[in-house]
């Protein structure tokens, strides 16, 4: 897969004639292009081909333009297509990789995007990443903060994700209660029917709450209230403890959050875990991990 990582290398331009490796390398022979060109979107007509440019040096006095030695086809007009979406920044590679899939019979996709500027993806292949949350909230947080970044990060390599949220209300359904606890306010959970209470806030005991809670959370309930420790009912709503219960397909490769890490992250399995709360830092070091590891699941299969 080939993604320019700077797309002003990339040009964009209407020749005439065909597209073909002959007609392309005439029309640069008679057509300087820029010193840091090298790769070049070229269109004639309804047409689009994507050649790469190998380039001499520039004529003394001029270093802006130089006069390319030789042309390269690297997909023709039945392998290209040009798409224009104004949303889409062609600097972030997982956003070019997202518009890459929507056209699988195209080996090379140039998208003109927002500023206008133009970029492409070359024998689309990103490695798919499953994110798993717990909600509420909704959106779920850590997939929707895994989004925004993935909108921005121009030095992650290319990634789809694939969002995998488990309701908490659906998981309090596995231990019917007329009251649970939580460990605190912040998704504003419920659960219909039934009385909630929050962890962090203390409350009075109740011997037959049932705790919606993971590792820490049990540690914490433990703490406040030990005569109650061992009859506590829990269903355990640990991102990781869930992930380890549902294998991902070969080839690809999960993220997903645990509080009991708190400032690094762990590759488990099939999936990489960052800490609860994490920093777009280290959502950022575990996504990366993440592609390394779908990319090294998929060439063990």
């Amino acid at each position: 897969m080939l993604i320019p990582h700077q797309y002003r290398t990339v040009a964009f331009t209407t020749i005439g004639g065909d597209l073909s490796p002959e007609s392309l390398a005439g029309w640069f022979a008679d057509h300087p292009v820029y010193r840091r060109t090298r790769f070049v979107i070229a269109c004639s007509g309804a047409e689009v081909a994507l050649a790469e440019v190998e380039k001499g040096p520039a004529p003394a006095g001029d270093d802006l333009f130089c006069p390319v030695t030789s042309v390269k086809l690297l997909a023709g007009p039945a392998e290209t297509i040009l798409v224009t979406r104004p949303e889409i920044d062609t600097a972030v590679p997982s956003q070019l990789a997202r518009v890459a899939a929507e056209f699988p019979g195209h080996r090379c996709v140039a998208v003109k995007g927002r500023y206008e500027h133009v970029n492409f993806v070359l024998d689309a292949d990103p490695p798919v990443v499953h994110v798993l949350d717990v909600a509420p909230p909704w959106p779920a947080k850590f997939c929707d903060q895994v989004d925004r970044l993935l909108e921005v990060a121009e030095s992650l390599p290319p990634v789809l994700t694939r969002p995998q949220v488990v309701d908490l209300q659906e998981l309090a359904r596995a231990e019917p209660a007329t009251h649970y606890l939580l460990p605190c306010r912040g998704g504003g959970a419920r659960v219909p029917g039934a009385t909630i209470s929050y962890l962090d806030e203390v409350p009075p005991p109740d011997p037959g709450w049932v705790l919606l809670g993971c590792a820490r959370s049990r540690a914490i309930h433990d703490h406040f209230y030990p005569e109650n420790a061992a009859s506590l009912r829990q269903i355990d709503m640990c991102p990781a403890r869930l992930a380890a219960e549902s294998p991902v397909p070969a080839g690809e490769a999960r993220l997903t959050k645990c509080c009991l890490l708190e400032e690094h992250i762990e590759t488990r399995g099939d999936t990489v875990v960052v800490p609860w709360g994490a920093s777009f830092d280290l959502v950022t070091d575990g996504l990366r991990a993440a592609a390394a590891l779908a990319e090294t699941r998929r060439g063990a299969r």
